[in-house]
């Protein structure tokens, strides 16, 4: 895969998972699988590394491409954490017990 970054193209061996956050404004993801939730604090990133939540203010997203595994965000980065994939699917099979 190729990233283009500002002056440069960068050659991703496929399926490496890459953050790169620009002044903690611009934000751009790669082996993204999908977008479990979010709103303009917070983003749940299921990712080849796990879930990435992403935590921040006036966040938004800028370019998705679900096929190539790309994301694009902007605001105010405040925080990122790796969980692992059972905690979000536990709790919202917890949920799904409780109100489902």
């Amino acid at each position: 895969m190729q990233y283009q970054a500002e002056n440069q193209t960068i050659t991703i061996p496929s399926g490496d998972h890459l953050i790169s956050l620009r002044n903690r404004k611009r934000m751009d993801l790669t082996s993204v699988k999908s977008i479990e939730r979010f709103d303009q604090q917070e983003f749940y990133v299921r990712t080849s590394q796990g879930i990435l939540h992403i935590k921040g203010e006036d966040l938004k997203i800028v370019h998705l491409d679900v096929d190539k595994g790309l994301l694009t965000l902007e605001g105010i980065v405040r925080a990122m954490q790796y969980d692992e994939e059972q905690s979000l699917d536990g709790a919202r099979g917890l949920l799904h017990k409780l109100f489902g």
